[in-house]
């Protein structure tokens, strides 16, 4: 069974506020994206907006639907799906359809939902919300977050026929090289580029394990701190 973890990463920024994001799921926070209109209504003067109303006009109820159907997640016909919003409540509907939850409660409520009923939602709130994160669909940040993850297991499969495995010291040796630094859950608040760059060191090591190049934990270990030797002292000799 997959783990859900909860991406907060700086690349999932608007107006100082990270949008979380569930990488089980793929959904997006509408709780952080309200939080995140609030700060740009009071920094650019726009009108104020609630996304349950956005989320429930009816042209967008017609919007979502058809977004719905393209997945495949209802098959009703929008006359069905129209009826069954009306009778039982439109949030009611599409928590029944796997595309939107809550979580918490008062204070700590968190809303999620469907990444694209979620774009959907910011263009509606604002076309400046909507510009950038429009790209966020494209960028494959959740797909290098669950590839470095992979990859890790690949790795940690490889190393398993060493003797004397330390995995903790592995991890923190990898995490130090991307990031520079190691603590506990930072790669859920790795970039794009910073989570590309884990999974094709992963991958490298994996290979010349597999291949033989690597014979030995010291040696794997030796290897990682030359990478992490050239990157960081390249980048202070360049500074």
């Amino acid at each position: 069974m997959k783990t859900s973890v909860i991406l907060n990463s700086p690349d999932r920024e608007l107006f100082g506020v990270k949008i979380r994001q569930d990488t089980k799921t793929g959904f997006l926070s509408l709780s952080d994206l309200q939080e995140a209109y609030a700060h740009g209504r009071v920094k650019k003067g726009w009108l104020e907006r609630r996304i349950d109303n956005v989320l429930q006009s009816e042209q967008n109820k017609e919007r979502i639907y058809y977004i719905l159907e393209s997945q495949g997640v209802t098959t009703t016909g929008f006359t069905g799906f129209m009826e069954l919003s009306n009778s039982q409540g439109f949030t009611k509907t599409l928590k029944q359809l796997n595309v939107y939850k809550t979580q918490g409660a008062r204070q700590n409520k968190t809303t999620w939902c469907d990444p694209y009923i979620w774009v959907l939602v910011a263009m509606e709130m604002n076309p400046m919300l909507y510009s950038k994160v429009v790209v966020w669909l494209t960028d494959n940040l959740i797909i290098n977050r669950i590839e470095a993850g992979n990859f890790y297991k690949e790795l940690s499969k490889s190393v398993s026929k060493f003797h004397n495995v330390d995995y903790v010291r592995l991890a923190k040796a990898l995490n130090h090289i991307v990031f520079g630094r190691h603590e506990n859950g930072i790669r859920n608040t790795g970039t794009v580029s910073q989570l590309k760059e884990m999974e094709q060191l992963e991958s490298k090591m994996a290979f010349a394990i597999d291949m033989g190049y690597i014979t030995s934990f010291d040696n794997l270990i030796g290897e990682l701190t030359k990478i992490w030797k050239q990157k960081y002292h390249t980048k202070q000799i360049a500074q």
